[in-house]
């Protein structure tokens, strides 16, 4: 809701300063000619409430009809946009019931309020943004605070009002309890239990940023954005998604992840299926391809467009993505040096359409120093083979059935402060004994490592496996 960057937005903060001012002076007069005593107050919090409205929903777009929950209640405490949520909102339970001196209708109101916000972040165009139970938790933490000071301060002076506005209060919080009943199946949820995921620093928010302008300039608008560690490998990704363009399809996104803190990699996966095209991201000129030729015409040009360094690629090749090309073809674009593939490559798929459908970005070297290789292709499938019954064995499991072995390149791999020359081997099962001739039709495709210098074999996750 509330960012630390406001390096775009100074004349809306102050515009935004200038409403409150004018809202809270205006609420202060009317107050003055109702004959209320408390006139002041009221000026102060509906210049607060008129603030943090005026933050909420700046940069509102389309609504995305998505709101996360996120289980790790502690997080937002470690974030600066959670503190800030929470300090924003303390003013308005300390004037809410300085002006009112009820508890109950104050308590209510800082608790629905958040509520309110998140669900209209969440389903109404215009002032969309990220709807996150985080937010909301905060918020409404800082209203409590707010009201909490204000009830201690004025307890001592016997000035609170405690049974005002009881039977009112407890009617509107039925009522929101049976609006957000009703309205749940509105949204769809995405649940965070805090063991994988944690908000993002404004630092990698901004790198996404940058990343995302790259690779499509300003047809989208960041979402959710979080840090995510790799599964089984001690690496970390920053994952985001991407909302809808297309006000018709606000309930449309992209996932893509930028690998950190080296920014190195980036994968944006606009379009998962062969029956929307909503989140494809146009290239000019560009028509509907009919065959590989004309879609790597297309990709050519985005590349050129996008990330012209990938001219200088030793080989490139296109095919399609899926048997009849139902996911459209992808070009790979990589870079060799003495028959090793270099870490730099840039993958980009285009769909039927013609549009933009997922973009994979490698900014390794083109060129690294390398020891001569001592384990030729044979020599790294055997080792495979060997690491798999090992595993197997390891963890009381029979020797695995028939596989398939094929190691199908060299590559730089960065890993332990060297660069390494590793063979990729690629590990199949066949389906069936019928199909084992056909090199297509297999399952449980995975591509393990085997470094060429010493032997040593890493799964498909990249983790070690001990041979012996």
């Amino acid at each position: 809701m509330f960012t630390a960057a406001f390096q775009d937005h100074y004349g809306y903060l102050i515009a935004c300063l200038l409403a409150a001012g004018a809202f809270g002076g205006s609420a202060w007069f009317l107050a003055r000619r109702l004959g209320s005593s408390y006139g002041i107050w009221w000026g102060f919090l509906v210049a607060a409430l008129s603030g943090v409205l005026g933050v909420t929903f700046m940069g509102g777009g389309p609504a995305s009809n998505q709101c996360v929950l996120n289980h790790n209640f502690a997080e937002p405490f470690h974030t600066t946009q959670g503190l800030w949520n929470l300090a924003m909102t303390v003013p308005l339970g300390m004037f809410g019931l300085l002006a009112t001196r009820r508890p109950l209708p104050t308590l209510v109101g800082v608790v629905t309020l958040p509520l309110a916000i998140e669900f209209t972040q969440a389903t109404v165009d215009g002032l969309g943004r990220v709807c996150d139970s985080s937010d909301a938790e905060m918020n409404i933490l800082g209203g409590l605070l707010g009201l909490a000071a204000a009830t201690a301060f004025m307890a001592i002076r016997r000035s609170v009002d405690w049974q005002g506005g009881a039977k009112v209060s407890l009617i509107v919080a039925a009522g929101v309890l049976l609006i957000g009943t009703a309205v749940r199946p509105m949204l769809t949820y995405t649940n965070i239990d805090g063991t994988g995921l944690s908000a993002a620093t404004t630092s990698q928010r901004q790198a996404v940023e940058m990343a995302v302008q790259q690779a499509f300039g300003d047809r989208y608008e960041l979402g959710h954005v979080y840090e995510q560690p790799c599964v089984g490998a001690p690496c970390t990704n920053i994952a985001f998604t991407l909302l809808s363009p297309a006000k018709e399809h606000p309930e449309a996104f992209a996932n893509g992840t930028l690998s950190w803190p080296d920014k190195k990699h980036l994968n944006v996966l606009l379009e998962d299926s062969d029956r929307s095209y909503v989140m494809g991201y146009p290239v000019t000129g560009a028509k509907k391809p009919v065959n590989e030729q004309e879609a790597f015409k297309i990709a050519q040009s985005y590349m050129r467009e996008r990330y012209p360094w990938a001219e200088g690629a030793s080989i490139h090749q296109t095919f399609a993505v899926g048997e009849k090309a139902e996911l459209g073809w992808m070009t790979n674009w990589r870079w060799l040096d003495d028959k090793v593939l270099m870490p730099r490559m840039l993958d980009v798929q285009i769909d039927r359409v013609g549009q933009v459908s997922q973009v994979d970005v490698t900014l390794g070297p083109t060129h690294v120093k390398l020891e001569t290789p001592k384990l030729d292709a044979r020599q790294a499938e055997e080792n495979v083979q060997e690491a798999m019954v090992a595993r197997s064995r390891a963890h009381g499991g029979s020797t695995p059935g028939d596989f398939n072995f094929e190691a199908f390149t060299l590559k730089a791999v960065y890993r332990d402060g060297t660069w390494r020359p590793e063979w990729l081997v690629g590990v199949t099962s066949p389906t069936n004994a019928e199909e084992e001739a056909d090199s297509t039709a297999s399952v449980n495709a995975d591509t393990w490592r085997v470094d060429a210098i010493d032997g040593q074999v890493y799964d498909g996750t990249d983790v070690p496996v001990e041979t012996e």
